[in-house]
């Protein structure tokens, strides 16, 4: 620009030089992300505490099974009774209310936080499960250092490294996971549209390893 004006007395490029000088001011300015990330990961563990409520009230006590988007949330049921079949077909007759039965057993179907980051996240049907995992927990919501995944048949284990989300609600814990397994369980169900059960969770020092069992879409 100042080339331009001193020597080329050209104002074409002159103007060219000024708006790329905006553009670079307003690109400088822009934040990475429209709401910090640390306080999108403090309203997801301030939501956990009505969660954490309703679970002690109904005194659940059984692993949650993720369900595939519904109206473009994911949904968590979490049995009353004894441990249900996680078929695809069999959720989707259950009225969608918090007090609901599948297939006669009585259960809660309950909002995970997870799944709004999941639904705003906007993850792109091309990703694979490790990709989703680590566009959504890495790179969208920085809730953990790293995430590797192993797929054996009908189970998927995923580690992740350095969790910097704490959950200090033993009941949620139990029943849905840490908040960082909760996530995982809504990238799993979003991605593979199967149900999916939380099965257990092991915590060691600065690494979260979860355990999931992938359900059937029909049947």
């Amino acid at each position: 620009m100042a080339y331009s004006y001193l020597v080329l007395l050209n104002i074409p490029f002159i103007a060219l030089g000024v708006a790329c000088v905006i553009i670079g001011l307003d690109l400088l300015l822009l934040p990475d992300s429209p709401v910090p990330t640390h306080q999108i990961r403090g309203m997801m563990e301030g939501a956990c505490v009505n969660i954490e409520a309703l679970l002690e009230e109904f005194d659940a006590s059984e692993r949650a099974v993720y369900l595939p988007p519904r109206d473009g949330r994911v949904y968590a049921f979490v049995p009353l009774g004894k441990k249900v079949n996680p078929s695809l077909q069999m959720f989707e007759k259950a009225p969608l209310r918090v007090l609901t039965e599948v297939s006669g057993e009585p259960g809660l179907f309950v909002f995970p936080p997870g799944s709004e980051v999941v639904r705003i996240s906007v993850l792109s049907e091309d990703y694979g499960v490790e990709e989703a995992l680590n566009y959504v927990l890495v790179d969208f919501l920085e809730a953990v250092q790293s995430v590797k995944t192993v797929e054996e048949g009908g189970r998927v284990v995923v580690e992740m490294k350095v969790p910097r989300m704490n959950t200090d609600f033993p009941r949620f814990q139990r029943v849905l996971g840490s908040v960082a397994s909760s996530v995982v369980g809504c990238v799993l169900a979003s991605v593979l549209m199967k149900p999916v059960v939380f099965s257990d969770e092991e915590i060691n020092g600065d690494s979260v390893r979860g355990f999931f069992e992938v359900g059937s879409s029909f049947g």
